[in-house]
């Protein structure tokens, strides 16, 4: 039996059972979820014990995606389904139905109910602040932007920020999406990691020119007698001094090492992240410093759940990989990060296409709506820099613009109006 199936006992106090949250349900999954995790030792109604999700029939399908959230997190949640009439401003019916919904509630858990106005339709948002105004209950709601939480009525008047409690996996979970196997990954970032990104970011301009014909050479690369390597770096190549000092960075990690003519890598997983896995890591390293210095200093928003090597499944199957994903302000960032060549020749359904449609595709996710951007530590054809544009994918590619990758990320993440 939960603990909100009964009046639990504390130093021989029955405490009443609730708090309930009832909330409405639309595309805006945050706003319910985060309000019934959020841990506030010190207010009436957070964390929720139980939650109750009216829906209207277009909805029902994304109330049952939040449920299992809750569901997840231990949280007992039911749903009710309300027919809404062809006049959406008539909601005398819809006003009998929320009454109807509050009616299945037990005395104990009508003195700690509170209705989550966020969602649901106008007519039904309409419908349920007035059955709680009439019983003199509190209500709420959740300004999305400003990641606050607003009351509309009930004895507590002070707005407050809602702690972000939802995870990556929660969000993907709540639009209908799976995050599958391999499981993303929260790096403990290590210095010699570090160090190599930020040295190729300094050095950007000259080894941009090289990288392309050592991911090649990386990609050749395979198990010669216990030994993981390709074949000898061209001569040309083992004259270039930039060519040599991008190595230099790449041995220092000790992934890598010169033998003879031949670069020796330290097994497959190796040559797979010197080969572009390091840049992800470097995109990563540089959005947890962002959060790690916002933390420090008290910013208006803070960065939540941080991961990369997300996969996906959405709910017709298909499935994708995006590099980094993290949450902020009740948003969702996706991340894509190449160190390929973008051919400016290449037909438009070409491989940059394949990228930007999968961000396009991804950037639905979520409510707010995702952002989506793609870190490229080459240039990227003015062709694909219009089509991403079109399709409000931002761009951060070669020389100087990712030496400011830190200086975009603090522009792009967006701060809640009141503090702007």
């Amino acid at each position: 039996m939960t603990r909100s199936d009964q009046d639990s006992e504390q130093g021989g106090t029955i405490l009443r059972n609730g708090p309930v949250h009832i909330c409405l349900v639309s595309d805006q999954a945050l706003a319910n979820i985060n309000p019934a995790l959020a841990p506030e030792p010190n207010r009436d109604y957070f964390p929720a014990r139980r939650v109750i999700l009216i829906c209207d029939q277009e909805h029902l399908e994304q109330a049952r995606y939040q449920k299992q959230v809750l569901l997840d997190h231990d949280i007992p949640t039911d749903i009710h389904a309300v027919v809404q009439g062809f006049d959406p401003l008539d909601i005398s019916a819809l006003v009998g139905q929320v009454s109807a919904v509050f009616d299945t509630l037990s005395p104990a858990e009508k003195l700690a109910v509170v209705l989550n106005a966020s969602g649901g339709s106008k007519a039904l948002s309409l419908a349920a602040v007035s059955v709680f105004m009439r019983n003199n209950l509190p209500v709420f709601l959740v300004d999305a932007r400003n990641d606050r939480l607003v009351w509309l009525s009930g004895e507590e008047k002070e707005a407050f920020d809602i702690p972000d409690r939802a995870d990556l996996e929660d969000v993907f979970a709540s639009n209908g999406f799976q995050i599958i196997g391999p499981a993303p990954v929260r790096h403990s970032l290590q210095p010699k990691l570090l160090r190599l990104g930020q040295r190729m970011a300094k050095n950007v301009a000259a080894f941009a020119k090289v990288i392309g014909p050592f991911n090649g050479y990386m990609s050749r690369a395979k198990d010669e007698g216990g030994i993981y390597r390709a074949g000898p770096v061209a001569h040309k190549l083992r004259e270039n001094a930039d060519f040599h000092r991008m190595v230099e960075c790449f041995c220092d990690t000790g992934l890598v090492s010169w033998k003879g003519q031949h670069l020796v890598f330290r097994g497959i997983e190796a040559a797979r992240f010197l080969r572009g896995g390091w840049f992800e890591l470097y995109a990563y390293a540089v959005i947890d410093q962002l959060r790690r210095d916002w933390a420090k200093s008290n910013y208006p928003v803070q960065i939540g759940d941080l991961a990369s090597g997300v996969n996906i499944e959405a709910p017709t199957g298909s499935r994708n990989e995006i590099d980094v994903a993290f949450l902020c302000n009740n948003r969702l960032y996706l991340i894509e990060c190449k160190t390929g060549y973008f051919d400016a020749d290449a037909h438009p359904t070409g491989p940059a296409s394949t990228m930007l449609y999968k961000l396009d595709w991804l950037g639905d996710i979520g409510a707010p709506v995702s952002k989506t951007a793609i870190f490229s530590y080459r240039p990227i054809p003015e062709h694909d820099r219009s089509r991403a544009r079109q399709m409000n994918i931002d761009v951060i590619a070669g020389g100087q613009e990712i030496l400011r990758l830190r200086e975009f990320l603090e522009q792009w993440i967006e701060v809640p109006a009141e503090a702007g």
